[in-house]
């Protein structure tokens, strides 16, 4: 997966019609199945876990693949949990 990187594509397609009829952003539901989908495709070495740079790996611009890959893992400890995923993807639609 080239360009946005796979977080964020899968994270788009699943909860695009979301965003057109409810302000309030993504379900969690909706949210969590845009993870697991991601953590079949992404991780590579099958632990389990997706790593930073299982992430990045979907990117073809190293410095947006910094960028969102340091966003979707909120902790900093190199894995993006679906608790952290969830968490992040929660925030999208919100007004602040």
């Amino acid at each position: 997966m080239k360009g946005i990187g796979i977080f964020s594509l899968v994270f788009i397609v699943i909860t695009s019609n979301v965003f057109t009829s409810h302000s309030a952003g993504p379900s969690e539901e909706r949210i969590r199945s845009a993870y697991r989908l991601i953590l079949s495709e992404a991780d590579t070495n099958k632990d389990g876990k997706l790593s930073v740079s299982e992430c990045k790996a979907g990117y073809e611009d190293p410095a947006m693949a910094d960028k969102n890959c340091k966003y979707w893992d909120a902790d900093n400890d190199g894995v993006i949990t679906e608790d952290e995923y969830v968490k992040q993807g929660m925030s999208f639609g919100k007004k602040k």
